[in-house]
């Protein structure tokens, strides 16, 4: 039994980057990939020292102990994982692919085969034998979960706790020979006390994606990619029926992604009649203003090395996107654009950074309109590009640009152009406090719209240390920014935001609490056009953990706007220009993920426009066995603006029902449903996806895509567009 976490005292942190040689296999080959090490070679493994708790108790011993061992030969580099539990407590539900591991013990590693300290591979391991992966940028804050790598991992629960085998191959990582050292780190997770460790770096001052932060492998060498050339051709048939139709029709489709290497440090990705039919849909949400919400990258051609693509500040990527790739192969409608070609390179030669990115989308003739089923108008083919260098300075600091071309509406030809850099450290302010400041100025040409030109620029200073974070935040976008490859949530305004934020953590057990966080924040926009100003101060009163590992969380929000033009929110409900003043409050529980059955929730309420709103948001889980999950996410918001007199006011009551099954029949094999429905749109969308992973790199996929519409809340569903996929894809690698 592992003992009691009450029983853990904290000590000094070792601030110390650890480092460790890694030694080759000296066998013919490397382990079998079973999950058990108990090959020779494990014993001659090179060791990590021991991980340091992070939480519960900053600087304790773990209550469990985590034996890691690492080595290699020319092809592949080895993890062998031993967790020591008792086994009762070992928690082993999850086994999918890139599952969102929380109600998991998990196992998490990354390497940073360039001793770049910015970019790095993370791959994660469950108990119940679910592998996931990621490319992680920026110095651990841009974190690309939806890449997928060509590799192998095995677990096994024992009567010791449990085991895992990871077996990466070289043809997977892009690496600099000439690299002294790899960056790794490690991190485990236990759910039955909430335990966190981590082996370099163990403090709630750092990420623990912070790559700048990691431990030194060294003496890994004489890696081979072989000729570097990944070839993946993909088979699809598609069966689909138009909602105006009865009749079904039928397409076999095919396409080709190369992917080579021409050194180990540069990649080229090249894709033809790019198809994305095994994409995971969109999640619903429900919007409150005025402005457009930020749906992310889900299509694999995009997502991978998106990283190097990333621009400016961490808090806005998803409000100011010089390239935004949801762009490409989609109309401003959101129909579908054939995607006919496409290149992408991305390489890291010295201290430079360099992706660029072509595509050529678009219909080449009239005849190529039809050929998908269902009609649509033709669309314009046209070429849309991206260039994006950065050069290091040293210790996680950069200087970049970027630069993007076309017009995916075809509207003149079009440009955004821009520099940013990143200074600072982690340890900018001495041992545990670090500082960095972001910079970035973007211009966008318009072509034949003259009012497509103007300026976005800002930044964004923040301070972190074990207990306390604090942000300071200046920014300006002119009100005829418009980058034709991007994305902006709100044009034509000045804002300047000051946010500090507060974390208590127990020393040992006692008490009620685990940790209390307590935070607010100041912002003011200044509206350009000469009338939209606001202000606004959410303060988080408390957000506390238990020893129990729920949590509650209370925000107060104070905020003031005012509206020049009336805007409508939907079902009649319409905002009238004046001055508003509105008070908010905000109640949050989450419930331990170590139960069988879980909960999220929140409950607001307030003012809102004149009137009031009232938002419920009920996330229930049950996991009744590793085999299957059952979710459920319900939103509830009702918006009361008072009397319509027939040109404003009104009310909008908005229900959203989220439905998810998930099945794993063993960790290659995934059945995944999502059903959604909105009162506002009056649709049911159901998409049901079957993953069937025959082997790492060769994929078959089973997914259906079926619509139901209905006039109002009293009538029924009628039948509206309905297709099912069969995909196979394929990688060789030579």
């Amino acid at each position: 039994m592992a003992p009691a976490v009450a029983a853990q005292r904290a000590r000094p942190v070792q601030r110390e980057r650890p480092s460790v040689t890694v030694r080759p296999v000296s066998g013919p080959s490397g382990p079998v990939i079973d999950g058990v090490l108990d090959e020779p070679l494990w014993s001659e493994a090179a060791r990590i020292g021991p991980l340091t708790q992070v939480l519960p108790i900053e600087g304790a011993d773990p209550t469990v102990v985590t034996d890691v061992r690492l080595t290699y030969d020319r092809d592949t580099v080895y993890v062998g994982i031993l967790c020591r539990d008792d086994p009762s407590e070992v928690r082993a539900r999850q086994m999918d692919r890139d599952a969102f591991v929380r109600y998991d013990d998990v196992v998490e590693v990354w390497f940073d085969p360039f001793a770049s300290e910015r970019f790095a591979y993370w791959f994660q391991i469950t108990p119940g034998g679910s592998i996931g992966d990621a490319l992680l940028a920026d110095n651990g804050s841009s974190f690309n979960k939806d890449w997928d790598g060509i590799w192998y991992g095995i677990s096994k629960v024992t009567q010791d706790g449990w085991s895992a085998e990871l077996a990466i191959p070289v043809k997977t990582l892009a690496f600099d020979p000439d690299a002294p050292w790899w960056g790794f780190n490690v991190r485990r997770k236990r759910v039955a006390n909430g335990e966190i460790s981590r082996w370099a770096s163990p403090s709630n001052a750092y990420r623990f994606f912070q790559t700048s932060e990691g431990g030194k492998l060294r003496g890994i060498e004489g890696l081979r990619q072989g000729v570097g050339l990944d070839v993946i051709p993909y088979l699809k048939f598609l069966g689909d029926r138009a909602s105006s139709s009865r009749s079904f029709g039928s397409l076999w489709d095919t396409g080709v992604d190369v992917r080579y290497r021409p050194s180990p440090t540069t990649t080229l990705l090249v894709t033809t009649n790019t198809d994305f039919a095994e994409t995971e849909v969109d999640v619903r949400q429900i919007n409150t203003n005025r402005f457009p919400l930020f749906f992310p990258e889900r299509r694999d051609f995009f997502l991978e090395e998106a990283g190097v693509f990333e621009f400016g500040s961490p808090s806005n990527r998803r409000s100011l996107v010089p390239f935004f790739s949801r762009r490409i192969g989609r109309s401003d409608d959101g129909e579908v654009v054939p995607i006919v070609a496409g290149a992408k390179f991305t390489g890291r030669v010295g201290d430079w950074t360099i992706g660029a990115l072509d595509t050529y989308v678009g219909d080449l003739d009239a005849r190529a309109a039809t050929a998908t089923l269902g009609a649509r108008d033709p669309v314009e083919a046209t070429n849309l590009g991206v260039v994006r260098a950065q050069r290091s300075l040293g210790e996680g600091q950069q200087v970049g640009m970027i630069a993007t071309t076309g017009d995916p509406g075809g509207d003149g030809s079009r440009a955004t152009l821009g520099v940013d850099m990143r200074l600072g450290s982690t340890r900018f302010f001495g041992d545990g406090h670090s500082g960095f400041l972001w910079g970035y100025v973007l211009g966008s040409t318009g072509g034949n719209t003259p009012d497509s030109e103007g300026l976005a620029y800002g930044l964004e200073a923040r301070a972190q240390s074990s207990n306390w974070s604090h942000e300071v935040r200046l920014q300006r976008t002119d009100e005829d920014f418009r980058p034709a490859l991007g994305f902006v949530r709100r044009t034509g305004f000045d804002r300047a935001s000051a946010e500090s934020e507060y974390t208590w953590r127990a020393r040992e057990e006692s008490g009620l609490f685990r940790q209390v966080r307590f935070g607010g924040t100041a912002s003011v926009i200044d509206d350009r056009r000469g009338g939209e100003d606001s202000w606004s101060v959410p303060i988080r009163l408390f957000d506390a953990q238990f020893w129990s590992q729920d949590s509650v969380g209370l925000r107060l929000t104070r905020r003031a706007e005012t509206i020049d033009t009336a805007f409508e929110l939907g079902d009649g409900a319409v905002v009238a220009p004046g001055d508003y003043d509105e008070t908010r409050l905000r109640f949050e529980f989450e419930s331990n993920d170590n139960r069988v059955f879980g909960l999220e929730s929140s409950y607001e309420v307030g003012d809102f426009f004149g009137g009031t709103i009232e938002r419920l948001r009920l996330e229930p889980v049950y996991i009744p066995s590793k085999h299957l999950t059952l979710g459920l996410a319900f939103q509830d918001v009702t918006i009361d603006l008072g009397e319509f007199d027939g040109s404003v006011g009104g009310a909008q009551s908005t229900e959203l029902y989220q439905f998810r099954v998930d099945v794993d029949v063993d960790p290659f094999t995934s059945w995944r449903t999502l059903a959604q429905y909105d009162t506002d749109d009056k649709d049911l969308s159901v998409q049901s996806r079957l993953r069937w992973i025959l082997e790492p790199g060769r994929e078959l996929f089973l997914v259906g895509l079926f619509g139901f519409d209905k006039e109002d809340s009293r009538s029924s569903f009628v039948t509206a567009e309905q297709s099912l996929a069969i995909k196979l894809e394929v990688t060789f690698r030579f």
